[in-house]
């Protein structure tokens, strides 16, 4: 799997060993976004944030996981922010 965020972290040990570990089965957190997006059919990490009452910093990371899993993707923008929808097969 190409690692999408390889520019952010430009080549840091710790990130590259994060992207890595990311499985095929989701974690609670990702399970707990991607609900999210299913739910909404269209929503942004700022709306998703703001509905589980956490930073946008918190869920940025499980959004960049679910796409690089290929589970969702951007299908616009809304006020700035990237709109998320599931992938369908």
């Amino acid at each position: 799997m190409k690692d999408i965020t390889q520019n952010k972290h430009g080549g840091n040990a710790n990130s590259k060993a994060a992207f890595g570990g990311i499985k095929d089965e989701l974690k609670p957190r990702q399970r707990e976004v991607y609900l999210y997006i299913i739910c909404a059919n269209g929503i942004t990490c700022k709306d998703i944030a703001e509905a589980m009452n956490t930073g946008m910093n918190a869920i940025s990371g499980r959004l960049t996981e679910l796409k690089a899993m290929g589970k969702i993707k951007v299908t616009g923008r809304r006020d700035g922010c990237a709109i998320y929808q599931i992938n369908e097969p």
